[in-house]
């Protein structure tokens, strides 16, 4: 059921990022790379930030397993539950959004202290006042998510990303000449509303009842006690956005925007399948599974699904850039400098996703002080490398990307040191890994070698990405790796039956 689960919320996340990078190139077109889309990417910094923080990052490792319980026990008290919490919610919610409508200017000097425009900053501060409304819908749909994944609905919680994208593509395709980039924070408001419509029909539904309740009951104690470190945990792993952004702002107008564009086809895979498999895995193990069988079951299968895109993405980096998003403003140089951060930051993929899974046991047995303590140490990693890598070694914004991949594996070593072999079969992950990673050599060899004999970038994408899996599968077929080959075994029984 876990994986069927994941499987869901996968192929939802998979035609949300699609759209999510048309939405991209299409802003890519209207808006290039300069000071304005500088400006709404700093804007857009904070209330993305915060939608990872108060939002389906630190609010669901609190809700989902409180409210999982309860579901089991009793049907009015986790409808009770739900509305404390998101009365509690909304409270938080207007305290942030007046405090950075009154204090704009000073959120954007914090957030990117490198940015010396005086136009660029004051086109930030005025982005951010809009943008951060959307923090109110991303905190509701996020709770919602929460609550629809317990009752076992996937699919309808992670399709709301795409509703969001539908919204921003249809006011930049129709108001951007009019509005210029306030088409796209329009777009984004009227998205975020949709997102959350989309979900409480569904929540209605299935009986998920809103009641006016602010009792600070055990269990929204309990719920408090959790987020603070989960915040704290959560925060410190946003920050390391704030972190690119801070050293990207030194390194020269258009370095924001290439980390952006860059970090926006790094998190595909992630999304795609470790989000989905660890939101799984939250709400199988709050609802009492093995901890210890499925975690190590998750991290082998998201072994085998991320190794290969990592080698796939750096392999194909410039051709998927060049396909993406070469148009309009966004020119040839842009192209180069953006695929190369993405060649480096892809090696990571693997590491972030472990550490997203070996995260949800340690929120399923409500200890969120463990994930925490990991984000800050990879964080610390983050900076300190990134800003060797960046400026003392004269690696500019590929030295930030470095920064990054060291920040993912020092989380996740960091994790495996924690839970002292609670969570992980290590022979089982090893084994995995290695399959995985011989495979996606023999993959990226293929790739590279025979790439050179087509001729367009978007003829290479369509055909190398379904190529490239066939000899990775292929490889693991021959490596004799067991997951692959009950795949094998199940498609063979259903095609004699």
């Amino acid at each position: 059921m876990i994986f069927k689960n994941a499987l869901f919320f996968s192929i939802a996340v998979f035609i949300s990022r699609i759209l999510g990078y048309i939405r991209d190139a299409v802003f890519a077109y209207y808006f290039g790379v300069s000071y304005l889309s500088d400006a709404f990417f700093i804007a857009w910094r904070l209330p993305n930030t915060l939608r990872r923080l108060l939002g389906e990052g630190g609010l669901n490792a609190s809700f989902v397993p409180i409210y999982g319980e309860l579901y089991k026990k009793d049907k009015e008290l986790s409808n009770k539950f739900f509305s404390g919490v998101f009365w509690y919610l909304v409270f938080i919610n207007i305290i942030i959004i007046t405090f950075t409508i009154i204090f704009a200017p000073y959120v954007v000097r914090v957030i990117a202290p490198g940015i010396t425009n005086p136009l660029a900053i004051e086109k930030a501060s005025s982005f951010i006042r809009f943008l951060i409304v959307n923090q109110m819908f991303f905190s509701i749909n996020a709770l919602l998510m929460g609550a629809l994944n317990v009752r076992g609905i996937f699919f309808r919680s992670a399709f709301t990303q795409a509703i969001f994208n539908m919204s921003m593509i249809l006011f930049m395709l129709l108001f951007a000449f009019k509005m210029s980039i306030y088409a796209a924070i329009f777009g984004a408001l009227i998205g975020g509303v949709s997102q959350v419509l989309f979900l409480f029909v569904k929540a209605v539904k299935l009986d998920i009842k809103l009641s006016f309740c602010i009792k600070l009951t055990d269990e929204i104690k309990q719920f408090f006690k959790m987020l603070f470190p989960a915040l704290i945990g959560f925060g410190v792993a946003q920050l390391s956005f704030f972190v690119d952004t801070f050293l990207a702002s030194m390194l020269g107008k258009g370095v924001i925007s290439y980390m952006y564009y860059a970090n926006r086809l790094f998190q595909l895979p992630i999304g795609l399948m470790s989000v989905g498999l660890a939101n799984a895995l939250l709400s199988s193990l709050s609802l009492g599974e093995n901890k210890a069988k499925r975690t190590s079951e998750a991290l082998s299968v998201i072994s085998l699904l991320t190794i290969p895109a990592s080698f796939g993405l750096s392999s194909l980096s410039k051709d998927i850039i060049n396909l993406l998003y070469h148009h309009g403003l966004f020119n040839e140089k842009d192209v180069l400098n953006t695929s190369h951060i993405l060649a480096i930051l892809s090696i990571g993929i693997t590491f972030f996703s472990w550490q997203k899974i070996l995260s949800s046991a340690f929120f399923a047995n409500k200890d969120t002080k463990s994930p925490s303590l990991s984000t800050f140490v990879g964080v610390s990693v983050e900076g300190i490398s990134g800003y060797i890598f960046a400026f003392l070694m004269h690696l500019s914004f590929i030295g930030l990307a470095m920064g990054t991949v060291l920040s993912g594996l020092s989380s996740f070593l960091f994790l495996v040191w924690r839970s002292k072999g609670a969570f992980i079969d290590v022979n089982m992950l090893i084994s995995s890994f290695l399959k995985a990673l011989i495979g996606g050599i023999f993959m990226s060899i293929f790739i590279l070698y025979f790439k050179e004999f087509v001729p367009h970038a978007w003829l290479r994408v369509v055909i190398f990405i379904p190529l490239g899996a066939l000899v990775y599968l292929l490889s693991l077929f021959l490596l004799k790796e067991p997951f692959t080959i009950s795949i094998f075994k199940s498609l063979k029984n259903k095609v004699i039956m």
